[in-house]
């Protein structure tokens, strides 16, 4: 009997992230009222829970923890596993079912892409973006764009972003003004 190959699927790294039209992802302090202010009469959640339930891992940087934490909510990963990077090593974590990083991310999210499980949720921040788009870990980007502009903020990838191709895989527009764009990474 012949021996049959099985294809391994890796997870993908998916960015979910809204911007402004002018590219940023949150106020230079880091709010977000920009977002809220965008009326959705029909309480549309752009796709949002599909997302949520097509991942079982968070990433994030120690700015966009500290964000979230500060928004005076329950933690919104509750169901996930999450992960801070941060090269503070006495960082407090404060949140079920996370974990802190302090190694090389590229080591890590290898490992983490091999793992079984569903695909995972690379959060923000900006910073940590743009490290994960030069290192090639992001498979998928689907970005939200808002119909406002704010002006100044902190943009999407900072940084110097290296050169990366994108397909389009994907467009949704909503009612509300928001377009949803999908991309693989290539």
């Amino acid at each position: 009997m012949a021996k049959q190959e099985q294809k391994i699927l890796m997870r993908k790294v998916k960015l979910y992230i809204a911007i402004s039209l002018d590219g940023f992802i949150a106020r230079k302090n880091g709010a977000l009222d920009w977002l809220e202010g965008i009326p959705n009469p029909n309480k549309l959640d752009y796709g949002y829970q599909a997302f949520y339930d097509s991942i079982d891992t968070v990433l994030m940087g120690r700015v966009t923890y500290n964000e979230i934490l500060g928004f005076g909510v329950d933690w919104p990963y509750g169901n996930c596993q999450s992960v801070v990077f941060s090269r503070n090593k006495s960082l407090k974590i404060s949140t079920p079912k996370t974990q802190l990083i302090n190694e090389a991310v590229t080591a890590y999210v290898h490992r983490l892409k091999q793992q079984t499980g569903k695909d995972i949720w690379l959060v923000g921040g900006g910073n940590l973006l743009t490290s994960f788009l030069n290192e090639g870990l992001v498979d998928e980007m689907i970005i939200a764009i808002a119909p406002v502009v704010i002006g100044e903020g902190l943009p999407l990838f900072p940084n110097v972003p290296q050169e990366t191709t994108l397909e389009l895989v994907d467009t949704t527009s909503y009612d509300t003004g928001f377009v949803s764009l999908t991309y693989r990474v290539n």
